[in-house]
């Protein structure tokens, strides 16, 4: 009898106990669901120096309004800063060579100086500040017209788009206990390799970002791991209509970017996820159009000649570029997705705010459709 009532009783605790894990489970996978349910992953595309990675920057200044950056990560990016400062510098004495600009002889001393200082062996930690020499010597070839002539070329050569930023602010980044601004972070540039992931909190929401590297060697890493992605952002960098890659210099970026663009746009892997168009870096566009020396027409002889130097009609013209070439929109008459197109200035944070803003919009309501509750 003992003996019997004691397996029935270990037999009802067991009972209970596979209940109670039953119950842990399916509260869960409940939870689980309803992360997924409030999850955006965002994947960001675009060929070299197109501007993702400054968005992702932005995207931190934007939503992690607290502490977007730690004291210890912008004291990090303190080394990026001098050296995206001597590279720009070093890039452009090369360029006097090839754009046939005298250097005068009382700056020789200083563009050996730059040319063969180390990139990464900038800092004097015991003066905590950029090694004060290459700052001075930033600050005479600056003061130089052929310099400023270089860079207003930057087009026939491979020059940081911050070039003109740095060289600007160089007395500040160079002076001692320099911390980086939000837009000296913003500005810094170093290539993206492999694949990173920035998470934010947006309203109910959590969104991941994934910033895959842009140049060709990256691309290969990017299809297969994103096929779930809720959005899609292809990042075009329109102002580098008169520039050739980093990485070929025999490839034209625009036309690169726009191949790149088709590929993306005709795969099947994105076919049902929501498809953002950001043509980017359009102050510097808008800037090199009303110059017209670059004229558009020039590199796309099916624009006609008689709008170079029309700032409106040459973005209808590279909007209608890019999303002519994506078969499944319905802009193209296609039976599938809705194209959304926005210009931007990834160095704009409110302008970027504005941007974000209408992205987010359009996913999160193309959620709530697919749930139901619109």
């Amino acid at each position: 009898m003992g003996c019997a009532q004691s397996s029935t009783t270990a037999g009802i605790e067991a009972g209970a106990e596979e209940k109670r894990t039953n119950r842990e489970i399916e509260a869960q996978l409940r939870k689980d669901k309803e992360a997924l349910r409030t999850t955006v992953k965002m994947l960001l595309l675009g060929a070299g120096e197109s501007g993702k990675s400054t968005l992702v920057k932005q995207m931190r200044l934007i939503y992690n309004t607290d502490t977007p950056y730690t004291t210890s990560e912008r004291l990090s990016y303190r080394e990026v800063v001098f050296a995206n400062a001597i590279q720009s510098m070093a890039a452009v004495i090369k360029g006097f060579d090839l754009l046939a600009i005298p250097l005068p002889e009382e700056r020789f001393a200083d563009a050996e100086l730059l040319l063969k200082a180390d990139p990464d062996a900038l800092y004097d930690e015991r003066e905590d500040r950029m090694d004060l020499e290459c700052v001075r010597a930033i600050e005479r070839m600056w003061r130089e017209e052929g310099c400023k002539k270089a860079v207003g070329e930057a087009h026939k050569y491979q020059l940081n788009d911050s070039a003109q930023y740095f060289f600007d602010n160089i007395a500040r980044i160079g002076a001692a206990s320099y911390i980086p601004t939000d837009q000296d972070i913003l500005r810094t540039r170093v290539r993206s390799t492999g694949i990173t992931e920035e998470v934010f909190r947006v309203k109910q929401y959590t969104v991941r970002v994934f910033d895959v590297g842009g140049q060709r060697s990256e691309r290969k890493k990017w299809i297969h791991c994103f096929e779930n992605v809720q959005v899609l952002v292809f990042v075009a960098a329109i102002n580098e209509y008169d520039q050739n890659l980093w990485e070929d210099e025999s490839v034209n970026r625009m036309s690169e970017a726009l191949m790149l663009f088709e590929s993306i746009a005709s795969s099947r892997w994105f076919e049902k996820s929501t498809f953002v168009l950001l043509l980017n870096k359009t102050d510097l566009f808008i800037t090199k159009i009303l110059a017209n020396t670059s004229r558009l027409s020039n590199f796309f002889p099916e624009f006609p000649a008689e709008h170079d130097g029309d700032v409106d009609e040459s973005k209808r013209f590279m909007r209608k570029l890019f999303t002519s070439l994506d078969k499944h929109s319905i802009a193209a008459g296609g039976k599938g997705r809705q194209l959304y197109c926005h210009f931007s200035c990834a160095t704009d944070t409110d302008q970027v705010k504005v941007v974000m803003a209408a992205v987010l919009d359009t996913v999160l309501n193309a959620l709530l459709n697919e749930v139901g509750l619109l």
